[in-house]
């Protein structure tokens, strides 16, 4: 087949994305090309030529116009009316875009399915119209998976572009620029907190921010109630616990009435009953099932759903953005099934093919957007970071399970009279674990309870009162949190786990379970001061559903952000007429923080600020201490002053780490001599530990950013400096000490010292923030080459 020259144009969303369609398409014949600011893909194959332009998400930006830059409180009116204004983003994508549909008869949208895939690609093609010569035809390829099935049986399909589910994904664009421009210019200039410390105040975060510190005030106004319980423990086989059928018993007097008149006698079953309950399997996953999840074994929404995306554009599991919980009819799941079985997960795979029949669970939400989560091909052994493999992990369990059988359990139940006095027991025992034994995720408790006969006589012992007390509404973590956004309709499947990020991020709220800051409460109290609705879910649910109505054809574009604009208006009016008592509530909140231990100077407190990232230490009363701290973590008072000024010492508690002790004066030597590992072998700067963004501690060149040699680091272990030079790759040996012991090693995982212990190594592996950053070949003593430092600068910002 001679050359064709491409009369097609496809336009994916992401370039690993853009890759895979291609290769796929073109039997592995795909050529990358990159030419004066193009950058595309090119194949042929037996239909013709094409290109491909991968994008990596919006080619345009939307904006107000630079007359409205000025943050000023009488334009916020104006900002309200105005138009919003398109600006290019990736002049690269819109360079390649505009060159390359020059005489293309065709165009295929090949972004992802969603709201959101749908405006990058009507994006796209607003600027191949802009050639006047295009007339060609414009096809959509809708797919779940980057697997070759997949690709090949949605450009053999195509279906039509769904402007409505693109005008509603720009609608929702705009109504937050709107929104979050105006609140947050409004909230930060009253306060006066601008820079880099403004307040971040969004149409979705506000409410589900309120909805955190309703909760909270909730447990700080709960009242406790006593209640009393009676108990006895009675014997056959083994113990058995009743309680006294009414259960709870708000009057004590009462209770020691009824344990004095049954103590020392035994009891007579009144009723038994013995029966077996299933144990049904869980629904397939959607969007919020799989955040809620993986947030209960360690790993945040907004960290799950980042590798959640990039194990789907590696072609490991299907689209991570739906709503669905039944599985099309389209899926083989058998062949799913037995591409497991390549897996770690072989035994668990063969388990589920061993049944005479596979039937999957439902869920109650069927779409036909997307199938629910599911795995889609197998990784190769060892090719998955530590969080990665925690999570397709998940989800391959997760999907296992849907198809294995349910599960089996005993209950019995029994009343049992002591002197007419009525007590309940109960026990389950698990018969079958069925899907629990793949799922390993969720665990039974066994009960212990004997099987009896009515009219049996049951000896008894230890008759008591317990006595306890009602307990306050539990908080929100991030998995009921994100449900409960769900069912307020807060938000989308793709953005709820984000505004939780952004909240964290910008010192709203901090902690899992999740609690607000004392500038996430006075933020609450300053907007609720006035009738706004802004922290009630009502009318941001209310946007919501008319966006819906946009994708479903109900509503325009044009109609919906006007409303909305309307909506703003009024807002913003209610909260200019109040601005000074809001702006008095949120700065009194700005000054308060949580104490942490008494000044070394004047003995008053010390109170530690939350400043997004940065914590400020202040003394409360003259100001006489006054740090700013960079700490990525929850602080507790620990209790302690430091050895070597006498200033208050606080505990950090990060995720997946050891608590650390800090002095709140960050060049206190408590701190820098303890974080100083040795020097760095390239420049001679000090190897530094620090923290990610993600709150994984590494170690980095004190001179950063001219030096940016890191080393990754165990995250469980205090970590010491040894003075020990390692003699292959010559960076500094560091100790890292796990409870009553201790070892040395290099930092450098891949270094040859390290090779020679490979076992204590594999321990090391499981917690390393990533792969080592820096390896032999690329570490010598005069420097490193400009290829080496590029590579080292692509490590620290994945970092």
């Amino acid at each position: 087949m001679g050359y064709l020259l491409p009369d097609t144009l496809i336009i994916s969303e992401k370039a690993d994305a853009g890759r895979r369609i291609a290769y796929f398409l073109s039997d592995g014949k795909s050529k990358q090309k990159r030419s004066k600011g193009l950058s595309y893909i090119e194949y042929e194959n037996e239909v013709g030529g094409f290109y491909l332009v991968p994008l990596s998400g919006h080619i345009v930006e939307i904006d107000f116009p630079k007359t409205l830059k000025d943050w000023k409180l009488e334009n916020l009116k104006e900002l309200i009316s105005s138009n919003v204004i398109h600006n290019v983003k990736n002049k690269t994508a819109y360079e390649s875009l505009k060159t390359l549909s020059a005489g293309i008869k065709r165009v295929i949208i090949a972004t992802d399915y969603d709201r959101e895939g749908e405006l990058i690609g009507t994006e796209a093609l607003d600027i191949v119209k802009k050639d006047k010569s295009f007339h060609g035809e414009i096809k959509r390829a809708k797919f779940s998976a980057l697997t070759g099935k997949e690709i090949k049986d949605a450009f053999a399909n195509f279906i039509d572009v769904d402007y409505n589910l693109s005008d509603s994904a720009a609608a929702r664009e705009e109504i937050d620029l709107y929104w979050g421009a105006a609140l947050t210019r409004f909230f930060s200039l009253i306060t006066n907190r601008l820079g880099k410390n403004f307040l971040s105040i969004g149409r979705v975060q506000t409410p589900t921010l309120g909805l955190i510190v309703k909760r909270e005030r909730e447990i700080e106004n709960f009242v406790p109630e006593k209640f009393w319980e009676v108990k006895v423990d009675f014997l056959k086989d083994d113990v058995f616990t009743g309680i006294y059928e009414e259960g709870r018993i708000n009057d004590e007097k009462r209770a020691r009435e009824i344990l004095e008149n049954i103590i020392g006698k035994d009891g007579i079953v009144n009723e038994f009953e013995k029966g077996m309950e299933r144990i049904y399997k869980p629904a397939p996953f959607n969007t919020t099932e799989f955040m809620r999840e993986a947030s209960r074994i360690g790993v945040m929404p907004s960290r799950a759903m980042k590798i959640a995306e990039s194990l789907y554009v590696k072609g490991f599991i299907s689209y991570p953005r739906t709503d669905n919980t039944v599985y099309q009819r389209s899926i083989n799941l058998k062949s799913v099934v037995e591409k497991l079985k390549n897996s770690e997960l072989k035994k668990e795979a063969e388990m589920v093919l061993s049944q005479e029949k596979i039937i999957p669970s439902r869920g109650r939400m069927e779409a036909t957007d997307h199938p629910p989560i599911y795995p889609t091909e197998v990784p190769k052994s060892g090719s998955l970071r530590a969080d990665e493999a925690k999570v397709y992990e998940l989800i391959a369990r997760r999907f296992l399970a849907t198809l294995y059988r349910e599960g089996t359990r005993e209950v019995k139940s029994a009343k049992i009279e002591i002197d007419h006095y009525n007590f309940k027991t109960n026990g389950t025992r698990v018969v079958d674990p069925g899907w629990l034994s793949i799922y390993t995720y969720r665990k039974f408790k066994d009960i212990f309870h004997p099987d009896l006969e009515k009219g049996e006589k049951v000896k008894a012992e230890n008759w008591r009162i317990e006595e306890g007390e009602t307990k306050p509404p539990s908080r929100f973590d991030m998995a009921s949190l994100i449900k409960e956004m769900e069912n307020l309709n807060l938000g989308t499947k793709s953005t709820r786990h984000d505004i939780i990020d952004k909240l964290q991020s910008r010192g709203f709220i901090e902690g899992n379970p999740v609690r607000p800051t004392a500038l996430g409460s006075s933020l609450i109290d300053g907007v609720t001061t006035v009738d706004s609705k802004i922290a009630e879910p009502d009318m941001t649910a209310e946007l919501e559903s008319f966006m819906n109505n946009i994708a479903a054809g109900e509503r325009t574009k044009d109609s919906v952000v006007s409303t909305s604009r309307n909506m703003l208006s009024s807002v913003l009016e209610e909260l200019e007429n109040n601005k000074d008592s809001i702006a008095n509530i949120i700065r009194g909140a700005l000054e308060t923080g949580t104490v942490v231990g008494k000044c070394n100077i004047d003995g008053t407190n010390i109170q530690a600020i939350k400043i997004r990232d940065t914590i400020r230490f202040r003394c409360e009363r003259d100001n006489c201490i006054d740090y700013y701290h960079k700490i990525r973590g929850l602080i507790k008072p620990s209790e302690e002053n430091c050895v070597v000024c006498g200033k208050p010492v606080v505990t950090v508690i990060r995720r997946g780490q050891s608590p650390e002790k800090l002095c709140i004066d960050p060049l206190c030597k408590f701190n820098t001599e303890k974080k100083d590992i040795g020097l760095c072998p390239l420049d001679g700067g000090h190897m530094i530990i620090r923290q990610s963004k993600y709150g994984k501690r590494f170690l980095g060149c004190s001179n950063f950013p001219k030096c940016r040699q890191t080393y990754a680091l165990p995250q469980k272990g205090e970590i010491k400096m040894t003075g020990k030079i390692c003699e292959y790759c010559h960076a500094p040996i560091i100790s890292v000490s796990f409870g009553s012991g201790s070892r040395e090693m290099c930092p450098n995982i891949s270094c040859e010292s390290n090779k020679k212990s490979k076992s204590d190594m594999e321990k090391v592996k499981s917690t390393a923030v990533k792969k080592p950053l820096t390896r032999k070949k690329t570490v010598k003593k005069s420097g490193s080459s400009a290829s080496k430092e590029k590579k080292a600068r692509k490590s620290v910002k994945n970092a």
